[in-house]
């Protein structure tokens, strides 16, 4: 058996689907998200003239166009996209520690639900692109589970 020094650790094996996962979940969500930018952009572009024209205030403007139900739903997409980025950023961060494996893979839960819940994985027809998007977060869980385990058993 190989004796490792005090305070040194072998790397975790999950670290290599975590890794992989969160690369691919910061690669589609990035492209997601500059799509709906544009989208959001192209919405909003009528708006900018107009309160440029009149000189009203932008923002007030951007308050009527809100209340229209697609901008709204385009805007709460937004906004988890850049939760789902920054996601992505942190499993990339803490992909080698075994500590807080639970809360990435609560968090992991948690942005599949919600994604799906927004239609953005479409899962009701048979359509593999918008399936293929949950693979990230089959490889984010399967890592932090390895990586638990394995953790568990370099410390006992």
């Amino acid at each position: 058996m190989i004796r490792m020094k005090r305070g040194e650790r072998k790397k975790l094996m999950g670290r290599h689907a975590l890794t992989v996962g969160a690369v691919l979940l910061v690669a589609l969500t990035g492209y997601e998200l500059w799509v709906r930018l544009e989208d959001f952009w192209a919405w909003t572009e009528g708006v900018r003239h107009l309160s440029q024209v009149r000189g009203t205030p932008f923002l007030q403007d951007m308050a009527i166009v809100f209340e229209a139900p697609q901008m709204r739903q385009l805007g709460v997409r937004l906004v988890f996209l850049v939760c789902a980025l920054s996601f992505g950023i942190v499993c990339l961060i803490r992909r080698n520690r075994a500590g807080g494996v639970w809360v990435l893979l609560a968090l992991d839960l948690c942005v599949a639900a919600v994604g799906a819940f927004l239609q953005l994985y479409d899962l009701r027809h048979l359509d593999w692109l918008q399936a293929i998007k949950l693979l990230p977060m089959g490889l984010i869980m399967a890592g932090c589970v390895t990586n638990d385990v394995h953790g568990r058993r370099q410390s006992a």
